[in-house]
C-alpha cells in the first residue's frame, strides 16, 4: 500500500511538467529491468528530476519546478508480486480496485468520503484510476502494467493551495503521451 501512495505522490509530482512536457520534442527513457522500457518527453526547463531509487524492481523520481505556484510531482513504478501476471489494470477484479481504494485511506490517513475516485482512460485507451483529496492536498492516477504499480502523486507547490483539475487533466495528458514498450523475450 505504501509503494501506491508513493507511486501516487510520484504521479502528482509529474503532473504539474506534463504542459511544459507536450512543448518538448526530445525523449528519455527508462527500463523497467524485464518488463518493459518507459519513453516520455524531456523535462521542461523549469523542471528539475531527481531519481530517488533505480533498481529492477522499482523506480521513483520526484519532479520540482523552480515556480512554486506549480505543483510536485512523483513518479513510482514498482513490481508487485500482488499484480503478478495482471497485464493492465482492466485486468483488475473489483475486490483488487477496493483494497487499492483502501490503501490511499490508510497511507494519507484520510478518513473515508475525503478522497474521491474517478475511474478514466488515457487518450491511448489505458485505463486508469484517479485519486483526489477533497482538500486538494493531493491528487494521483494509478495503473498497473505487466504487473507493475503505475502511479503518478501530485502535490501543491509552495505557494499553491490546492492540486486543481487542470492539474490532473496534465497528468492524464502526461501518461496518454508516455510509451510503454513490452520487453521481448
Amino acid at each position: 500500500m505504501k509503494k501506491i501512495i508513493a507511486l501516487a505522490l510520484s504521479l502528482m509530482m509529474l503532473l504539474g511538467c506534463v504542459s511544459a512536457l507536450a512543448e518538448a520534442a526530445e525523449k528519455d527513457t527508462i527500463t523497467m529491468v524485464g518488463a518493459f522500457t518507459v519513453t516520455h518527453d524531456k523535462l521542461p526547463a523549469d523542471y528539475a528530476m531527481t531519481v530517488v531509487t533505480d533498481t529492477e524492481m522499482e523506480y521513483e523520481a520526484i519532479f520540482t519546478s523552480e515556480d512554486a505556484k506549480k505543483p510536485m510531482i512523483d513518479l513510482l513504478m514498482c513490481f508487485s508480486d500482488e499484480w503478478s501476471g495482471v497485464e493492465t489494470w482492466a485486468d483488475a477484479t473489483p475486490e483488487d480496485v477496493e483494497a487499492v481504494k483502501e490503501s490511499f485511506y490508510e497511507v494519507t490517513e484520510m478518513d473515508d468520503g475525503d478522497i474521491t475516485f474517478e475511474d478514466s482512460t488515457t487518450g491511448k485507451g489505458t485505463p486508469i484510476l484517479i485519486a483526489k483529496g477533497a482538500d486538494g492536498s493531493f491528487a494521483a492516477a494509478y495503473t498497473i502494467f505487466k504487473s507493475h504499480e503505475i502511479e503518478l502523486d501530485i502535490f501543491p507547490g509552495e505557494e499553491q493551495e490546492a492540486v486543481t483539475d487542470e492539474d490532473i487533466a496534465r497528468i492524464v495528458a502526461f501518461l496518454t503521451d508516455i510509451e510503454f514498450t513490452p520487453v521481448e523475450k
